[in-house]
């Protein structure tokens, strides 16, 4: 097999395609963290201000903190999150937040989850059930707390950075010397959201929130380099989706390659998301004068489980198919025959029973390798695409249109842009790591 590989590279280029899946789904990531979360806490109305949970100051020990999610994409879907956080003895009562935000920042307010809050005119009311104290624990850092996420769409004309006012209240009946209800506040003044701009190594990353709910549950997301793009069929309950392109490409199982790396990151999908019945499809241009493209998909790490002499066992019918596999953890059993992060051969897999063993070595051809012990640990599926013409490749694709979603993935295509570029479409069901 990876002698077709090999003679197809000669002729064309390779298409790389890590795709990581998730552990425990079959989403994944493949270690993509530009996306990333701000929290700014409260502060009374005092003057000076006391931060919050204001221990040792003679008001309610609570706090609130707006969190925001950064470099996700403008005509997308965005978050973010109220959260009430409780340090008193007693019940915070009757407790809500509010949330306010410039108005040129072009943001229309979709859903909340859970949904107890309300909108108008650009801001959010939100309504927790009543948060219990922490009793004697009250003066440290223990603390009883609620959320809600708020998602919001942004319009391609967004402002680049957000800024929201967070206020939170709660009521707490006999605080005073008449014994009525007394209402405290804790503010947030700015809470700061950023776009990705798009420029720089930002037109080589994309992100957005994926909602349950069209058009935000099939999203489109696109990197210039090597004009690579991210599409699923629909969603699942909210995730975010990142991916991002480089011109690093990862090697495996003695395949030469240079070209286009692309990285997807759909770890935050609940389990099951993706299948033969919802696929992902990825789409890029690579450096080649013809069409004689193969991939190599490196899905997320799954469990496996060691049998001595030279056994590997996982759950599932995937590594039926896998040409490789690199170990991302012995946990707490090594392995003084394997390393991590090391591309093995896979070799002789059978199936029963739902599961599949096989072994390993360091050559396609090589000694098989022993392993020991009888915990679990993790690795990576590697299976090169492209090598089978009549079960994974089709022709059926142009330049503007990729090929129908296949019965039985993975399929690809590619497809001539001019005498230098080609098209490469891939349909898997697993997400993960992808090289040109």
């Amino acid at each position: 097999m990876l002698r077709k590989v090999v003679r197809g590279f000669t002729l064309g280029a390779l298409l790389v395609v890590s795709v990581a899946a998730l552990a425990g789904a079959t989403g994944g990531s493949a270690g993509v963290s530009f996306v990333t979360t701000q929290a700014f806490k409260s502060h009374d109305g005092a003057t000076p201000p006391n931060d919050c949970p204001g221990i040792g100051v003679n008001e309610r020990h609570y706090c609130l903190v707006v969190t925001t999610y950064n470099n996700l994409k403008k005509g997308g879907a965005v978050e973010v999150d109220l959260t009430l956080q409780n340090f008193d003895q007693s019940t915070l009562t009757n407790p809500e937040a509010t949330l306010r935000w410039n108005t040129d920042a072009n943001l229309t307010f979709l859903s909340a989850d859970p949904a107890n809050c309300s909108s108008s005119a650009g801001t959010i009311t939100c309504s927790y059930p009543n948060i219990p104290g922490v009793g004697s624990a009250s003066g440290g850092g223990t603390f009883n707390a609620s959320s809600v996420k708020l998602y919001f769409s942004s319009a391609a004309d967004s402002s680049t950075t957000v800024h929201f006012l967070g206020t939170g209240t709660a009521k707490e009946s006999g605080n005073d010397n008449t014994g009525a209800a007394n209402v405290e506040t804790q503010t947030v003044p700015d809470a700061v959201m950023t776009f990705d701009d798009n420029t720089g190594a930002g037109a080589n990353e994309d992100a957005t929130v994926v909602l349950p709910r069209a058009p935000f549950n099939k999203p489109h997301l696109h990197t210039t380099l090597g004009n690579a793009f991210l599409d699923f069929t629909s969603g699942s309950p909210v995730f975010i989706a990142q991916f991002a392109a480089s011109s690093g490409v990862q090697c495996l199982l003695g395949v030469s390659c240079t070209g286009l790396d692309l990285n997807t990151d759909l770890s935050g999908a609940s389990g099951g998301t993706f299948s033969s019945g919802n696929q992902i499809l990825w789409t890029a241009d690579v450096v080649a004068n013809n069409t004689n493209v193969v991939a190599v998909h490196t899905y997320d790490p799954v469990t496996i489980t060691p049998s001595p002499p030279n056994t590997l066992t996982t759950p599932g019918t995937r590594f039926a198919n896998c040409d490789g596999v690199v170990f991302t953890s012995f946990g707490t059993n090594p392995q003084p025959n394997l390393s991590t992060g090391q591309a093995y051969f896979a070799r002789n897999a059978t199936t029963t029973g739902g599961n599949t063993s096989f072994q390993v070595s360091a050559t396609a051809k090589g000694s098989l390798i022993n392993v020991t012990g009888s915990g679990s640990f993790s690795g990576s599926c590697i299976r090169i695409i492209g090598d089978k013409p009549a079960s994974e490749v089709t022709k059926a694709c142009t330049t503007t249109s990729p090929p129908a979603v296949p019965a039985t993935p993975p399929v690809l295509c590619a497809t001539k842009v001019d005498n230098s570029t080609v098209r490469v479409y891939l349909w898997d069901d697993a997400n993960g790591h992808v090289g040109y």
